[in-house]
């Protein structure tokens, strides 16, 4: 992760850093604490947009037309800017618009600069960055490409520079994100829960002692904050010397077309990285190893994968590097890079191995894995261990291909087949549609449209008999009916809920179907950007196995999970859906219900006490009535898939979807 990002602050044109992983495990910490390792930038004096003063290409309209007239533009030193994107910022508050205090007290229209023009020549840090709104995601793809901001509202085109260094953080679990945004991340490193006992305790003293002192935990590491600091600047001016061997070029390109990546950004990337890595290290000339150190973490986002696995490990990365650089099988195939460590060894431009000369004393204190503790009662050595990628293996979901693959087409050619994207509208979240005149809560108030508004009024007081005199200064009052608010729309997917039955009755060869079937609604869920959530039935009660997720990675695991026997408590699943249903209502857009059971429900929700057959089946059909008209009520469409054959659906199934009112397929 600290290589990632210091290769990035070399040279920003690398295309920044995703970094995933565990919670707690310093993500957030580490891109903060980049801010102070970045080197001054000069800016024209006075520009909301940091420009350049020597780069006449990338100049904003107003600092052109002064270089243009003739004005000299006055430089100024400022510290790199790492602007952080918060989950819920409006597209207005990313983008920019108009000053709302110079509207309102001068009447002028101005442009007020949004997040994008603070992080241009910068980074821009996005946390959780799975999670952010799609319609931010399109807006970032947009300005990654063009590197300019072009915004067109409220009566105002403006356009300024926008290029900075994307980094974001997230946990997997919580949602993937969109491919076109990974593919836009230069690196991809994974950070894992520490498993060394040892670094724990010291992980744990290190934090204390900073809570403790944060000022005299600074100045114990602020000697090697300024050797890296300084590393960093003698690289970036380094950089443009080094050069890369076109045999080697070869060789990176050859990694990339073997392992089938798209696009040709993988190459790029590792060469970039490579000559960023060789500059680090004080050296001219790229070698292997540098290729080898930034190939995973250039590459592991790029390969292709099927929807429902996770991002690969290093391992076909690693295997492709043995075979194209004839190295001997390394013992590490953990999928980490084997060297986590930069060392700042003082090697020559003449030496292309340059790990084993230079300044030694130099070398041996400033790894970034900062051996050296600060002073506490724990004497515990600071390394890293190799860590253990966590897969779960591929699911093997039926015996009988060929009726769950009929059942797996006719699930998915059905009328609830697809997520159709839901444009919700509401007055908090997503992009502005236009005005309206009421207003809910949390509600933003549209400034042009207002404006508009009270010079209508103003326009009739004024041509009325109202005014008693003109010397007179008159202030028109703004009553409440002259305001108008922001309607924003955003995109929502479908809710997939899948209530599964997992009892005794459901054997293996119909979990399986379901499974199968489950699966490959999983793989259109994310291509729509849907959520998904799961419940289980079994016994005598329901769980929600999974709560509303857009990962269906954490889907799969679950799905993989579920434990079976026992009796099938089918109102008891409905019970459960409905009251996810009610809980969802605000946040989903259209709720699908998929059901899958045998259809064989032999325990109700309410026992009268008798045990007869009969009775009790025609209280669990009255609970299941109740139910149906509660979820239609709710606006679920409900599917009930029959598991219990491949080719023709049971009687007792149909009987199941009449009372339920729900489509049923085999």
């Amino acid at each position: 992760m600290k290589l990632a990002l210091i290769l990035n602050v070399i040279d920003p044109l690398i295309g920044g850093v995703l970094i995933m992983g565990h919670r707690g495990t310093g993500k957030s910490t580490a891109v903060r604490a980049i801010a102070d390792l970045l080197p001054e930038i000069s800016v024209v004096a006075g520009c909301s947009y940091r420009c350049d003063p020597n780069d006449e290409q990338s100049l904003c309209a107003e600092c052109r037309e002064k270089a243009e007239s003739g004005a000299r533009l006055k430089p100024l030193r400022e510290v790199v800017c790492v602007a952080e994107l918060p989950l819920g910022a409006t597209e207005d508050r990313v983008c920019g618009t108009i000053a709302i205090e110079r509207a309102l007290v001068d009447g002028v229209r101005t442009f007020e600069p949004g997040l994008l023009a603070r992080a241009n020549r910068g980074f821009l840090y996005i946390d959780e960055v799975n999670l952010l709104e799609d319609h931010l995601v399109d807006l970032l793809l947009d300005v990654a490409v063009t590197g300019r901001n072009k915004v067109e509202r409220e009566s105002i085109s403006i356009e300024h520079p926008a290029r900075f260094v994307l980094i974001g953080s997230g946990n997997p679990e919580e949602g993937e994100l969109r491919p076109q945004l990974v593919d836009r991340f230069g690196l991809h490193v994974e950070v894992r829960t520490e498993d060394d006992l040892g670094q724990r305790v010291s992980i744990v003293e290190r934090r204390e002692a900073f809570d403790r002192d944060p000022e005299a935990f600074r100045h114990f590491f602020a000697a090697e904050q300024e050797q890296i600091r300084n590393g960093i600047i003698r690289a970036r001016k380094q950089f443009a010397k080094v050069k890369v061997a076109r045999s080697l070029l070869q060789q990176i390109v050859q990694l990339c077309s073997d392992l089938k990546v798209d696009g040709h950004r993988g190459e790029l990337t590792i060469m970039r990285g490579a000559r960023a890595l060789a500059a680090f290290e004080r050296r001219k000339r790229v070698t292997e190893d540098d290729v080898k150190k930034v190939a995973v973490m250039s590459l592991r986002h790029r390969l292709r994968r099927d929807a429902l696995e996770e991002i690969p490990g290093g391992e076909r990365i690693d295997e492709s590097l043995q075979r194209i650089f004839n190295d001997p099988p390394r013992k590490n195939t953990s999928g980490l890079e084997e060297n986590n460590h930069l060392n700042f060894a003082g090697n020559d431009a003449s030496n292309d191995n340059g790990h084993q000369k230079g300044n030694s004393r130099v070398a041996g204190k400033l790894s970034l894995s900062h051996k050296k503790d600060f002073p506490a009662d724990s004497a515990a050595e600071l390394q890293s261990p190799p860590a253990i990628e966590a897969g779960f293996p591929k699911l093997r979901l039926t015996t009988d291909s060929t009726k769950a693959e009929r059942s797996n087409r006719v699930i998915l050619s059905s009328r609830q087949r697809g997520a159709v994207k839901h444009a919700v509208a509401n007055q908090q979240r997503g992009r502005f549609a236009r005005s309206v005149r009421f207003k809910s809560a949390g509600a933003k108030i549209a400034l042009d449209a207002t404006l508009r508004a009270l010079l209508a009024a103003s326009f009739r007081t004024s041509n009325s008999n109202v005014l008693t005199s003109p010397e007179r200064e008159t202030r028109l009052p703004v009553l409440p009916d002259m305001l108008r608010f922001k309607l924003f729309k955003r995109k929502q997917g479908t809710l997939f809920i899948f209530a599964i039955d997992t009892s005794g009755s459901m054997a293996l060869n119909r979990i399986a179907r379901a499974k199968g079937a489950i699966i490959k609604l999983l793989r259109q869920s994310y291509l729509n950007r849907d959520s998904v959530a799961i419940v289980s039935f079994r016994g005598r009660s329901a769980k929600i196995a999974l709560p509303p997720s857009r990962s269906i990675l954490r889907a799969r695991r679950v799905l993989d999970s579920l434990k079976m026997g026992g009796s099938t408590p089918l109102s008891a699943g409905l019970v459960a859906l409905l009251q996810l249903v009610k809980r969802e209502r605000n946040r989903q857009g259209e709720t699908v219900g998929l059901l899958f059971t045998d259809g064989h429900a032999n325990v109700p929700l309410h026992s009268n006490g008798n045990s007869e057959y009969v009775p009790r089946q025609q209280i669990i059909e009255s609970e299941l009535t109740q139910l149906g008209a509660a979820l239609k009520k709710a606006g679920v469409s409900l599917t009930l898939v029959d598991t219990q054959r491949g080719y023709s659906i049971d009687s007792a199934t149909k009987r199941l979807a009449e009372v339920l009112r729900a489509h049923v397929v085999g």
